[in-house]
């Protein structure tokens, strides 16, 4: 029996010039590994060297080399980092493979330019540049023409594919689109920024099923793909007995009030407002209509571009089960399957190390970082006493909670 671990960290928070959160986050990764214990270990992050990525990239190997030497059960160690920012095809994501050398002798990893598997002999190596060209590694940015309108950014895809005891595994490592304004939830189209997330997971799973040659590896999607709530859904349960009132340019608000006033139990988004009112709204508040003059005790819930304030955040985290129901992103993947869903939002914690354990203001909570398998192994991982949860609730581990699916085969 193999007992297996997948991890996904969206690690951007962890990268200032302080280094504040490494210590914290490579004991909270350590942790929960030394709990489950297994063979093979699997962490994909996004983000590596964070928003300061120029001055912070170098924190880079630092980190690994910690988590390396949290982690000595490991004997073997295969880590792919892109920080290479000054390169066309930067993304950021890396990609850690940890394995027992019991385990050595079982495992193969797959040249992708030879197209053969290869045993593994040095005990340790770490690869932060160059990766587009590396033989062990697939890595793409998603193309920018696919959506101008889009900023590009460093989102893309990285895929490493094992065979281990005579079962093989494709590992993918992918970074999808996120919501760039909350607004876009009111009074733009709510679906702008899913549909672009569904088109880039569908061209990361066709590029995978051009390449698999009559093989059908295992595959395993995990990383943060930035799903989102369903907006009309979810705001119509914050939104209850409430009204919209717009903020900002005093011209413009009858209008856009017009087109936004619905009963008050049942808030319908607008999706399709003129391009005028786009760019002079700056702010929706929805307000209880009984005092609705007084808004600053009546708003309920304010919303700007990169801010969710709800009036009882506290209650908003603690309630999570209230609107599981909200995250539909992953069902429109027919392909693809992921164990049920039994922990709070992995996004947006905290960052400060004072106060992780509350959900910053700046966005509505979501279930980012998601592990998706394809039927066959899910149904592999169904029968090996999967455990499928987020870790790190007592400490800060950065914007993001990891995820984790342990199993065993």
């Amino acid at each position: 029996m193999v007992q297996y671990l997948l991890i996904t960290a969206n690690v951007g928070s962890l990268f200032e010039p302080d280094a504040r959160l490494h210590a914290s986050w490579v004991k909270t990764v350590a942790d929960q590994v030394d709990s489950v214990d297994p063979s093979f270990f699997v962490i994909h992050l996004q983000e590596t060297g964070g928003k300061k990525f120029t001055e912070c990239s170098q924190q880079v190997p630092v980190i690994i080399n910690r988590l390396s030497t949290a982690l000595p059960m490991f004997d073997l160690l295969r880590a792919y980092v892109d920080i290479d920012y000054e390169a066309v095809e930067y993304t950021a994501l890396g990609a850690l493979c940890f394995i027992k050398r019991s385990l050595w002798s079982s495992v193969a990893q797959f040249n992708f330019h030879t197209k053969k598997y290869e045993q593994l002999t040095s005990p340790k190596e770490v690869v932060t540049h160059g990766l587009e060209n590396y033989p062990y590694v697939v890595k793409h940015k998603f193309p920018k023409d696919f959506w101008p309108s889009i900023k590009w950014g460093r989102k893309g895809y990285m895929q490493t594919r094992w065979k281990i005891a005579n079962r093989t595994f494709d590992f993918v490592n992918a970074h999808l689109f996120h919501d760039e304004s909350n607004l876009a939830l009111i009074h733009e189209n709510p679906q702008l920024y899913s549909q672009n997330r569904k088109r880039a997971l569908d061209f990361v799973l066709s590029e995978l099923s051009a390449m698999e040659n009559g093989c059908t590896p295992l595959l395993f999607v995990f990383g943060d793909l930035n799903f989102r709530l369903d907006s009309r859904s979810f705001l119509n349960r914050l939104t209850e007995r409430t009204a919209p009132h717009p903020v900002d340019e005093q011209e413009q608000m009858g209008s856009l009030a017009d087109g936004l006033q619905t009963p008050k139990s049942n808030l319908q988004v607008s999706a399709h407002p003129s391009e005028n009112l786009r760019r002079t709204v700056s702010a929706i508040e929805f307000r209880r209509e009984s005092d609705s003059d007084d808004s600053q005790n009546s708003c309920v819930l304010r919303i700007e571009k990169k801010k969710f304030d709800y009036f009882n955040h506290k209650k908003l985290l603690d309630d999570w089960q209230s609107y599981r129901d909200d995250d539909k992103e992953a069902g429109t993947f027919k392909s693809m399957f992921e164990m049920d869903i039994n922990f709070p939002p992995t996004y947006p914690w905290s960052e400060d190390p004072e106060d992780s354990e509350t959900l910053m203001k700046t966005r509505a909570p979501a279930w980012c970082d998601r592990v998706l398998m394809n039927k066959s192994a899910h149904s592999l991982v169904e029968l090996g006493n999967p455990q499928y949860s987020s870790f790190g609730m007592e400490t800060c581990t950065g914007d993001h909670k990891p995820v984790m699916l342990a199993f065993n085969i």
